[in-house]
């Protein structure tokens, strides 16, 4: 799908941005339902990541940028609203913005170029905006198992110095989930894992500033 062209100036395009109405995304975000259950202020968080990240998609078009993963997220969100985001779409780029959702599975070429991608949009974020991208602070962290699967967090009565997890030792799934609890703690990420030889064993910490 293409919507009909129109040529758009740079400073067109960034009020544009700015001017977006995504309310109503954001509404849908925060529902458990069929949302992320995300809080109304990380989802404010987010919207401001997300116009940063099309922002830098307008000042670079011919790069390509990979923005963390609860900003494409957010992005997803916007894309379902398939009305508003053709008309917002238009009214900032002057024609329809499409989503790649494969960069990153085809192999250790496209998951480098992947990673490549999200440099790459780390070094003009702090160029444009004259701060790291940083981790939005309720963001969930990516990890991997080699035995079982596993679950950790951050305790809510310290301040991300400290953490609890363990195995589900009945479970043969490949994969591990970890996260920190949105409301508790100040910390932007979590990391856990499994040690690959001890199925009942498991670490995990905190990592202020990483990305997932």
């Amino acid at each position: 799908m293409t919507l009909s062209s129109t040529s758009k100036t740079l400073e067109q395009t960034l009020e544009a941005i700015q001017a977006m109405d995504l309310t109503l995304i954001k509404f849908k975000a925060t529902r458990d339902e069929d949302g992320y259950g995300w809080s109304p202020a990380y989802a404010d968080e987010l919207e401001l990541a997300y116009k940063r990240y099309l922002i830098l998609h307008a000042k670079y078009p011919d790069l390509m940028l990979a923005p963390e993963r609860d900003v494409d997220r957010f992005w997803h969100m916007h894309i379902l609203d398939t009305r508003k985001y053709a008309a917002d779409c238009e009214a900032a780029f002057g024609r329809f913005l499409h989503h790649f959702p494969y960069l990153g599975l085809r192999g250790e070429d496209d998951a480098k170029a992947l990673d490549d991608a999200f440099e790459t949009m780390q070094q003009l974020h702090l160029k444009e905006f004259g701060e790291p991208m940083g981790q939005p602070r309720e963001a969930a962290a990516a990890c991997g198992a080699q035995v079982a699967s596993a679950w950790c967090g951050v305790e809510p009565s310290v301040q991300a110095q400290a953490a609890w997890c363990g195995v589900e030792p009945q479970q043969k799934a490949h994969a591990a989930w970890c996260g920190v609890e949105p409301s508790k703690q100040q910390a932007r990420a979590a990391w856990c894992g499994v040690e690959p030889q001890q199925a009942k064993a498991a670490w995990c910490g905190v990592e202020p500033s990483t990305k997932s």
